[in-house]
C-alpha cells in the first residue's frame, strides 16, 4: 500500500531515517535496515548527510526497495543550483 493511501485513510504513518555509507558496500546497511526496520511504515534515506561524500541515496533507495522495504528519496537542495538538482 501507498504511504498517501495510508494518510488518506487517517492511518498512523511511521518513518525512519538511515544514512547511506561512506563507501559502496551496502549489505550491512540493507540487513540491519530488514532487521530493525521491519516494522515501520518507510524508511526515510538522507541526502548528502553532512556535507559529506557518500553513496548515493537513489541507489540505497532502489537496495531497499528490492529488499521489501518503502524508501523515501529525499534530496537536499543546499550547495546546489537546478542544474544540479
Amino acid at each position: 500500500m501507498k504511504i498517501t493511501e495510508l494518510f488518506d485513510r487517517g492511518e498512523f504513518v511511521v518513518s525512519a531515517e538511515v544514512g547511506p555509507p561512506k563507501g559502496i558496500h551496502i549489505d550491512g546497511l540493507i540487513e540491519e535496515a530488514k532487521e530493525y526496520l521491519g516494522g515501520i511504515t518507510a524508511v526515510n534515506v538522507t541526502d548528502n548527510q553532512s556535507s559529506v561524500m557518500r553513496l548515493g541515496s537513489l541507489a540505497v533507495c532502489r537496495q531497499l526497495l528490492d529488499a521489501g522495504l518503502t524508501p523515501i528519496y529525499q534530496l537536499t537542495c543546499r550547495d546546489r543550483n537546478r542544474i544540479a538538482l
